[in-house]
This record gives C-alpha cells, sequence and structure tokens, in this order.
C-alpha cells in the first residue's frame, strides 16, 4: 500500500505567495485611491460650499420671478435683472414679504458674482450694495430659454430655444440656465443649473371654436 505526502510543493507556496501580493497590493491601491478622493471631496466641500447655497438662492429667486411695472425682465450672458421678492423682519420682529429688483452679474475684474436687490419702487434706480457674492470664479454665463406660440393663418407656429440676451418687453423667459466655472486644485470644474419659471413663456390664449361653444 503506497503512502502519500500531504502538503504544498516550494513552487505551489511561491505561487500562492505572488498571489497573495498582488491581490494585497490592488486591495493597498484602492483604499489609497479612496483616501485621496475623499479628501478632495473634504476640500472641495469647504472651500465650494458657498457655491451650494447661492445656486439653492438663484433657483429661488427665477423661480419666483414676475412681471412688474418699471422693473423688466432683461439679460445677458453676464449680468440679469428682473422683479422679485424677498422676506424681512419689521419693527415687530415679524416676517413680511416684499417687492424688489434682483440684479445678478458676474464682475470679470474680481472673478466675484454678485446678487443685489433694491426695494420697489426705488427699484427702478441703480444698485449700490451687494447683499450677496461668491468669488474664486474663473467665468459665469446665463442663457434664457424661449417660447412662443402664435397662430398665423390658421396654423400653429413655435419657436423655441436658447439664446444669450433677454430683452422682451413685458414678458418672462421659459427658463434661466446658470454656468459657473472654478478651479479646484489641478483641474477646472464646471457646475451647471436649469432653473425653469412657471409663468414663463408666451403661450396665448386660443378663443374657443364655435362647437366648443355651443358644448
Amino acid at each position: 500500500m503506497m503512502n502519500y505526502r500531504k502538503g504544498f510543493t516550494l513552487i505551489e507556496l511561491a505561487i500562492a505567495a505572488s498571489i497573495l501580493s498582488m491581490v494585497a497590493l490592488a486591495i493597498l491601491s484602492v483604499f489609497g485611491a479612496g483616501l485621496r478622493t475623499f479628501d478632495r471631496v473634504a476640500v472641495f466641500g469647504g472651500s465650494q460650499s458657498g457655491f451650494l447655497l447661492f445656486l439653492q438662492n438663484f433657483e429661488t429667486d427665477i423661480r419666483n420671478a414676475f412681471e412688474l411695472p418699471g422693473v423688466p425682465f432683461t439679460g445677458n450672458t453676464q449680468k440679469m435683472s428682473f422683479a422679485g421678492i424677498t422676506s424681512e423682519l419689521n419693527e415687530d420682529n415679524e416676517v413680511s414679504v416684499a417687492l424688489v429688483k434682483k440684479l445678478y452679474y458676474f464682475d470679470n475684474a474680481r472673478n466675484t458674482l454678485f446678487n443685489k436687490e433694491e426695494g420697489y419702487p426705488q427699484a427702478v434706480f441703480p444698485f449700490d450694495v451687494p447683499s450677496e457674492q461668491v468669488g474664486s470664479l474663473m467665468d459665469v454665463r446665463f442663457q434664457y430659454y424661449a417660447y412662443t406660440k402664435t397662430i398665423e393663418e390658421g396654423k400653429e407656429n413655435i419657436q423655441y430655444g436658447w439664446q444669450d440676451a433677454w430683452s422682451e418687453e413685458g414678458s418672462l423667459p421659459r427658463g434661466v440656465k446658470i454656468v459657473l466655472t472654478f478651479n479646484n486644485g489641478d483641474q477646472d470644474v464646471i457646475w451647471e443649473r436649469t432653473v425653469f419659471i412657471p409663468t414663463g413663456g408666451d403661450v396665448p390664449f386660443l378663443p374657443a371654436t364655435e362647437e366648443e361653444q355651443e358644448g
């Protein structure tokens, strides 16, 4: 009866050691990459958290934009103004809502995005003091979504698309897009946010047909 020796040969041990070494190296590499990513996110969150808050306030302002006599919605790629609302404390420490003219503009010289506001009816006069700002920006771009619907000779004509300026008296864009560009250490980062205005766009009222009127 033959006896078989149980165990590993030197070659098998060497192969197993090599495999374990490669697995350990892969785990350490992944772990190291995770730590570097975590550090970047921590730094990014700390230095750019102001952008997030600014964009949140921007979105609220755009959604609440409306038409107001003497304060039309106007804008180009780096500046826009419109009528809006703001809340403030009165003498009795009660929150009240006020009509204002809001202005967003990018200062290339200071690489800073400003948000200013002025009370209505004084809103028709220039702004003096910024109420909010974020700096360290490389570029800021605004775009405006236009949507018009007309009926010509019984045919429906719809025009829509993004444009770099808005100056149509008595109307609001359907939406506004803001694109922020800034540097995050070793790379340029681009943030983009699109906000649609519930009362924006130009959709005319269509009169009822004779069949609808009879019904």
